[in-house]
């Protein structure tokens, strides 16, 4: 059943992509490791639109099963398409599936692979196991792997930013990886602080000018006050690295 799913949802991909190879996207992405056929996002919410009863008719083990094939085959577009299955099955998902969801994270291969997954599986599982959600980006925080480095603050942008309820645990997080040599982290680790700037300017706004003041990489300063203008900007611009 799985092994059809995937051909048949392959070869939907490819017709609608004109049947062209997959190819390195380097616009977007300094390496090679993303192939991708260059399908429009309405186009793959149609393709999952058309899917979406053959993938509910599926037991929670097997859309779990489906989705690590899907992000295995390391294309771009059929591992966003695992992501959406996941994301399907969001609501059967209990703590004892994060292992599972480990694994598939291994075989991200993009920014837009952790975007999707964070906001659209990691932010419900936060909202619903806080506790163990929380347990397990730190292990994604301290992890060898970049994207789940990234995705370990990813998780708290947009609406989880938005309530105002993990700001201390984002900063937490986002300060383990303030030196983090990849520009993908340290990118995400801006987004972080802006949409948690919003909510929560009295505890951010101060932080990221200690870190101007400590000197880290004007990437994450930049990122984090994408948001401020005039005055309020020019304050964290005017913060000087402070020397030893």
């Amino acid at each position: 059943m799985n092994d059809t799913l995937v051909d048949d949802l392959h070869l939907a991909i490819k017709n609608t992509a004109g049947r062209r190879h997959p190819k390195p996207e380097r616009r977007f992405h300094r390496h090679d490791e993303y192939l991708s056929y260059g399908l429009k996002v309405s186009d793959f919410r149609s393709i999952m639109k058309v899917f979406r009863p053959r993938l509910l008719a599926l037991s929670l083990r097997d859309r779990l099963n489906l989705a690590a094939t899907l992000l295995g085959e390391r294309i771009g577009e059929l591992g966003h398409a695992g992501i959406h299955v996941v994301t399907l099955s969001v609501e059967e998902l209990k703590p004892r599936h994060f292992t599972i969801l480990d694994r598939m994270a291994d075989d991200f291969r993009s920014w837009s692979h952790v975007d999707h997954f964070c906001g659209s599986v990691m932010q419900p599982l936060l909202w619903m196991y806080r506790e163990k959600a929380l347990a397990f980006l730190e292990g994604w925080n301290g992890s060898l792997n970049r994207w789940k480095r990234r995705g370990s603050v990813v998780t708290f942008t947009r609406k989880v930013a938005e309530s105002g309820e993990f700001t201390a645990e984002a900063q937490r997080l986002c300060e383990n990886l303030i030196w983090d040599k990849e520009d993908i982290v340290q990118k995400g680790v801006g987004w972080a602080l802006k949409d948690n700037l919003r909510s929560a300017p009295e505890q951010t706004l101060p932080y990221i000018k200690n870190l101007r003041r400590r000197g880290v990489s004007s990437t994450i300063v930049l990122y984090a006050i994408r948001d401020l203008k005039g005055a309020e900007r020019e304050a964290v611009l005017a913060v000087k690295k402070k020397l030893k």
